[in-house]
């Protein structure tokens, strides 16, 4: 899921389309340091048929650290504390889970924020073992999370882009249940089952989102970007892929979209 953040008018914008779809389990997320925000979007998600709903306290990008959003809340515990103690005195009958990192610039951070969210009934506590500063480079910090598994039910996330690395994972940590594997299924969808065949997966999963970009009455212009998208994490599991893909990104219209697609394709 995409996070959502409020407009400059205090209310958040929605896609006419965003409401929840049996059988899936969806679940949107949130970048927000106010409670009256947290609880407007909880409600509006409840409005819309969601159950459980996801803040967002790991986005590491400098325009919304340095608002004190995402993982630039992280040094701020006693701001985290109030706004989730207003929130759960709403009672509303909307889940909270919580995704967050080991901290901005100190892993310390994991400890205080640890000792905030342990106050509180949440649905699930997400880690991604990396500081924000650090965003996508360097190597998780497993052993943290180690230490922080010890007294919380985690789920863990983190670079998890191969069957054989996310059973490592599992065997070391035999008392998480739950591993956030996106990554890995967007660049591989036969992650979990490499009997498939990669290119027949993969333009299945094509064909069903165009259906679905269709069936959401999307332009041309905004389908297009949206299948832009669809292809960065396959791409690169793509030898020559990532070439490629810089060449379909600038593509203005579906027809040479498609040639560009049969190339990528043709690289497996």
């Amino acid at each position: 899921m995409p996070f959502y953040r409020t407009d400059k008018d205090g209310t958040f914008s929605f896609e006419k389309y965003l409401f929840y779809r049996p059988p899936f389990h969806i679940v949107p997320q949130v970048l927000t340091n106010s409670a009256g925000e947290l609880i407007l979007f909880a409600n509006n998600m409840q409005e819309r048929g969601f159950e459980e709903i996801n803040l967002n306290l790991g986005c590491p990008f400098p325009m919304v650290v340095n608002r004190k959003l995402g993982s630039g809340l992280l040094p701020f515990p006693n701001r985290l504390d109030t706004m989730l103690s207003v929130f759960f005195n709403e009672n509303i009958p909307v889940k909270l889970s919580v995704k967050l990192r080991l901290g901005l610039k100190d892993k310390e951070d994991i400890y205080r924020v640890m000792n905030v969210l342990n106050q509180y009934p949440l649905e699930e506590i997400i880690i991604h073992p990396r500081l924000g500063i650090q965003q996508y480079s360097g190597k998780p910090d497993w052993d943290i999370f180690a230490e922080c598994s010890k007294q919380h039910r985690l789920v863990g996330n983190g670079d998890i882009v191969s069957l054989d690395g996310l059973e490592v994972l599992k065997q070391r940590f035999r008392n998480v249940d739950a591993w956030m594997i996106g990554r890995g299924l967007l660049m591989n969808p036969c992650m979990l089952k490499p009997q498939l065949d990669w290119k027949e997966t993969i333009l299945k999963l094509h064909d069903c989102f165009l259906n679905k970009l269709k069936e959401f009455g999307l332009s041309e212009h905004q389908m297009l970007n949206q299948l832009k998208c669809f292809w960065e994490y396959p791409s690169q599991y793509l030898e020559g892929g990532r070439r490629v893909f810089r060449k379909l990104k600038k593509t203005g219209s579906l027809e040479d979209y498609e040639v560009l697609k049969k190339k990528l394709l043709g690289l497996y």
